[in-house]
């Protein structure tokens, strides 16, 4: 992943749970919980995005990697 694009995801990750502590302390759940969709979006995405990686790479490899067949 590039780093600035993963800069970016850091400080809106960070903001919207900046904001959601803010509205608790405030007493505004409705704000508060109307965060938690958009983290549990962001949560699904890397984890789909680190799986269909770690598949590339079992794809790229060799299945019959033995040297005994040289």
């Amino acid at each position: 992943m590039n780093k600035g694009l993963s800069i970016i995801m850091l400080s809106i990750i960070g903001v919207i749970v900046i904001y959601g502590t803010v509205c608790l302390f405030l007493g505004n759940f409705i704000g508060a919980y109307a965060t938690f969709p958009f983290l549990i979006v962001y949560y699904v995405w890397v984890i789909a995005m680190k799986r269909r990686k770690s598949r590339e790479d079992t794809d790229d490899r060799d299945p019959d990697d033995s040297d005994s067949a040289k």
